[in-house]
């Protein structure tokens, strides 16, 4: 098999988009990701003896299919062709090809797959776990509270500030992605459970001589908490609950939706809660299938309540 290295050109163009990628201010785990992507693009075009970027839409549809007979899942084949339809399109818009032949290259189907959720007393369980005796006990009751009372993302549960807490409203700002700001409301339990934390939030800045910081939630040295902490303290108290493994945060976030969804509430409600921009994502985290459009259909429509007829 021939080396990348032995045809510069195609190496060149490669490292060009990338040097375009970080001037755009595109993230280092992108990059790093879209390297190794086209980096297998790379690999298979020395192989094949391309001479440049200039292929057929067949010749790149060999590589699609190329990483499908290497035994690569299909979430892994579709971003790989998501970059390599992105550096074709930069190819022909800087005028390096005359044509862009990725523009028609598909994507794998990829399996439907609902994210986990706990059940009602599962998530009881779960919050209900300790009692909020000191600091770091306090604040894992009030990450798990808020991350099922509220639905949130766990990087926008991180994102918190003080200021972002409308306790006599029973309110939390939030900002979601896209930098698009919600508000969503808060229990009563939820709030007893955040009046706790804060109160040995002050206590324990105080003990330690911290200064203030406007992080909801902090970590052992004052700073504002991670999502990886939070995915961490999740996994122990699910094995002190003794509860099913691999539950993420954001299965608390999907519980929130479901268990909504079960006790009446309206699909578009909860997707505002969410901050979803469209409701099929909605949909998909709430298990609503065609049969369950068909008996809200039924329900609610006019002249299907009752079979009436004018």
């Amino acid at each position: 098999m021939e080396k990348p290295s032995e045809f510069p050109a195609l190496a060149e163009a490669v490292a060009a988009f990338e040097l375009e990628q970080r001037a755009r201010g595109v993230s280092p785990h992108t990059l790093r990701a879209r390297r190794a992507d086209l980096g297998k693009l790379l690999v298979f075009a020395a192989g094949q003896g391309w001479p440049d970027w200039a292929v057929k839409p067949r010749t790149l549809r060999g590589f699609a299919l190329d990483l499908g007979e290497r035994g690569l899942d299909p979430a892994s084949q579709a971003r790989i062709l998501s970059t390599t339809r992105s550096f074709f399109a930069w190819l022909f818009e800087t005028r390096r090809i005359g044509a862009d032949p990725a523009s028609g290259l598909r994507n794998p189907k990829l399996p439907k797959r609902l994210p986990a959720f706990l059940t009602e007393g599962e998530s009881n369980a779960l919050l209900d776990l300790g009692e909020p005796v000191d600091f770091p006990t306090a604040r894992l009751c009030c990450l798990l509270e808020l991350l099922y009372a509220a639905g949130l993302r766990v990087s926008e549960l991180t994102g918190l500030d003080l200021q972002d807490l409308l306790m006599e409203e029973r309110t939390l700002r939030v900002l979601g992605k896209g930098a698009k700001e919600r508000l969503v409301p808060f229990h009563d339990k939820a709030c007893a459970v955040l009046e706790t934390y804060l109160g040995h939030r002050k206590a324990w800045l105080a003990a330690k001589s911290l200064p203030p910081t406007p992080a909801l939630f902090l970590n052992q040295r004052g700073g504002r908490l991670t999502p990886t902490s939070v995915r961490g303290f999740l996994a122990k108290a699910l094995d002190t609950a003794a509860l099913r493994a691999r539950v993420s945060p954001h299965a608390l976030r999907h519980s929130f939706a479901t268990h909504l969804l079960n006790h009446g509430m309206d699909l578009r409600a909860i997707q505002e809660l969410l901050g979803h921009a469209s409701l099929s994502t909605t949909q998909r985290y709430t298990h609503l299938d065609l049969e369950s459009l068909a008996r809200t259909y039924e329900s609610a429509h006019p002249r299907a309540r009752g079979n009436s007829r004018v």
